[in-house]
């Protein structure tokens, strides 16, 4: 077991490294983002990265306290399912989800198994994933996000 201290240093210094390991790519735009923080631009709508013991995980959350308008942000992306998979390929779509805070969300996610932020030795593969994961999002997002910031308005 992990002390609360050991983990929180863990978290930091894991991602700190993979924001600096992401340096070297810019957006399909050719701009430099902070890709830790991918930023969507669309209220609601966060690329989120999650790595633990068992797995690493990126996901879109889609995060509005409205039901009908968070299903209606999740009813656009499955309209838009097919351009997605042809850029991203296949995820999790998970429609009625609770965030860590509790609070209702939906998520498109793609997760590995069998690597663990503990681990060092693991930190490539899981930095492999997230990179190539991110740069995939980021050409469809570039597409496809003003269909979002539409429904935002």
């Amino acid at each position: 077991m992990y002390s609360k201290q050991e983990v929180k240093k863990t978290r930091e210094l894991f991602y700190t490294s993979f924001g600096k390991y992401m340096g070297k790519n810019k957006s399909i735009h050719g701009k430099r983002i902070k890709w830790v923080n991918y930023p969507t631009h669309v209220r609601h709508i966060y690329v989120r990265l999650f790595s633990n013991s068992k797995m690493a995980k990126i996901y879109i959350e889609l995060q509005h306290k409205d039901d009908e308008i968070r299903s209606l942000y999740f009813e656009q992306f499955k309209q838009l399912k097919s351009a997605f998979e042809n850029c991203v390929g296949s995820w999790k779509w998970i429609e009625y989800a609770q965030n860590e805070l509790n609070q209702s969300s939906s998520r498109i996610e793609k997760e590995i198994q069998n690597v663990n932020i503990f681990d060092k030795n693991t930190w490539s593969v899981i930095f492999h994933f997230f990179e190539e994961n991110l740069i995939k999002f980021d050409a469809f997002w570039i597409d496809f996000k003003d269909l979002f910031k539409q429904l935002d308005d």
